[in-house]
């Protein structure tokens, strides 16, 4: 099945044919791997909102003393050394 997409801007045709340009791929190749380079960079960026979220609803879930420790206090002794 022939499937067809119609770029009606010209900023978007001048980008397209410059890349094209610049690689020797096709439009058609030039537009998957853009697009898979913006799907994996949402997905990140999804991903690291989600962590981010978490580690504010796990920091505001804290009491002291562990709210205000050091993680270094947790690792090492007064000497420095691993815990």
């Amino acid at each position: 099945m022939n499937m067809q997409i119609n770029i009606k801007n010209d900023e978007a045709r001048m980008l397209a044919d410059e890349i094209t340009k610049r690689t020797g791929e096709t439009i058609t190749e030039a537009v998957i791997i853009a697009l898979k380079q913006r799907l994996k960079k949402l997905t990140l960026e999804e991903r690291l909102a989600r962590i981010d979220q978490l580690t504010t609803d796990i920091s505001s879930r804290l009491e002291e003393p562990w709210k205000s420790m050091d993680h270094g206090d947790l690792l090492y002794d007064e000497n420095g050394m691993p815990a």
